[in-house]
C-alpha cells in the first residue's frame, strides 16, 4: 500500500483522506494544516496519521496531496521542494480545478499531476456518501495520472482526462454550472421576497422546478429544456417583469436582462423566431433608465 501525506487537509483533503484509508487504498502518513489544531482534527476525522508542526517534520511518504487554496499552491510546492529535491520516486498532486500540474514544476523529478473532483464540498460527512458518482477531471504526468485514475475509480468516480491548457476553461465551465446556479437561486429568492413570499416558503416552492429543470437538462439538453417567456417570444411578460424588477431592485433588472439575452441565444436555436429574438435583445439591452 502507498503511503500519503496530505498538505492542507481542508474538507477536500479530509474527505479523500478518510475514504482512501478506509477503501486501504494509502496509508495516511502525515497532515500540516495553516495550524496544528485543525492537523490534530483532521486527523481525528480520518481516523489516521499524525499531525506534523511543519512540512520538514512530516513523515517519509510515496505520494503528497497539496490541497489548499489555489494561491497557497505553488507556495508550497515551494516549501516541498527542498525535501523533494532529486526524487524522482515520489507522485505530487493537486486538486484545484483552476490550476494544471505545471503549478507544481518545481517539484521535478517527481511524477506531479492535477486531480479536481467535480464535487461539492461543503461538508465531508456528507461527501463521503455522495462523492461515488462525480467525475473527476485528471491531468499531468502518466505515472501520477495512472496511479490517480486507479484511486479515484476505486472511490467509485468517473475519470475525465483533459490538456493542462484547457484547465481553466474546463473550470469556468464547472463554475457557472455550479456556482452561478447557486447565484440564481439567491437572485430567485431575492425577487420572491420582494413580492411578499417568504425564504423558506420560496424554496419549498423552488426545490421540485429547479431539481426537474436540472433533470431536463441532462437528459434532454438545454435547447429542448428552455421553457417560459423568451422560449415562447412573449414579449409583454418580459418587458413588465423587467419593469418591476426595476422598480424594485434595478440590479435583479440588471441581471434578469443579462440572463435573458444568454436565454434568447439558446431560444433561437430552438423554437424562437429571428423577428422574436430580434424585439428580445432589443429590450433586454436597452440602457437602465
Amino acid at each position: 500500500m502507498q503511503t500519503l501525506n496530505i498538505i492542507g487537509a481542508g474538507r477536500l483533503g479530509k474527505t479523500l483522506g478518510r475514504l482512501w484509508q478506509q477503501k486501504g487504498l494509502f496509508q495516511l502518513k502525515s497532515i500540516f494544516n495553516r495550524s496544528y489544531d485543525s492537523a490534530l482534527a483532521a486527523v481525528e476525522f480520518i481516523g489516521a496519521g499524525q499531525a506534523a508542526e511543519s512540512i520538514e517534520s512530516m513523515a517519509e511518504a510515496d505520494c503528497w496531496l497539496i490541497s489548499c487554496s489555489d494561491g497557497e499552491i505553488a507556495v508550497f510546492a515551494q516549501r516541498l521542494s527542498d525535501r523533494l529535491a532529486e526524487r524522482n520516486d515520489i507522485i505530487a498532486f493537486h486538486c484545484s480545478g483552476a490550476l494544471s500540474s505545471q503549478v507544481l514544476e518545481v517539484l521535478r523529478p517527481a511524477s506531479i499531476a492535477s486531480a479536481h473532483p467535480v464535487h461539492s464540498f461543503a461538508e465531508p460527512l456528507h461527501s463521503l456518501d455522495t462523492l461515488p458518482g462525480s467525475s473527476v477531471a485528471l491531468e499531468g504526468d502518466s505515472l501520477a495520472v495512472s496511479a490517480l485514475e486507479n484511486a479515484f475509480t476505486a472511490l467509485g468516480c468517473e475519470i475525465l482526462t483533459i490538456e493542462a491548457q484547457h484547465k481553466s476553461l474546463y473550470h469556468a465551465g464547472s463554475v457557472i454550472a455550479c456556482n452561478y446556479l447557486t447565484a440564481l437561486i439567491d437572485l430567485s429568492l431575492r425577487s420572491f421576497a420582494a413580492a411578499g413570499i417568504e425564504r423558506n416558503s420560496a424554496l419549498k416552492l423552488l426545490e421540485p422546478i429547479v431539481l426537474q429543470t436540472a433533470q431536463n437538462n441532462m437528459s434532454l439538453g438545454p435547447e429542448k429544456s428552455l421553457t417560459g417567456p423568451i422560449a415562447r417570444g412573449d414579449l409583454e411578460t418580459v418587458a413588465t417583469q423587467v419593469e418591476n424588477l426595476a422598480s424594485v431592485d434595478p440590479q435583479l433588472a440588471l441581471h434578469y436582462r443579462q440572463l435573458g439575452l444568454a436565454c434568447v441565444e439558446l431560444a433561437r436555436r430552438g423554437q424562437l423566431s429571428d423577428e422574436s429574438a430580434a424585439s428580445l435583445i432589443e429590450l433586454l439591452s436597452e440602457p437602465m433608465r
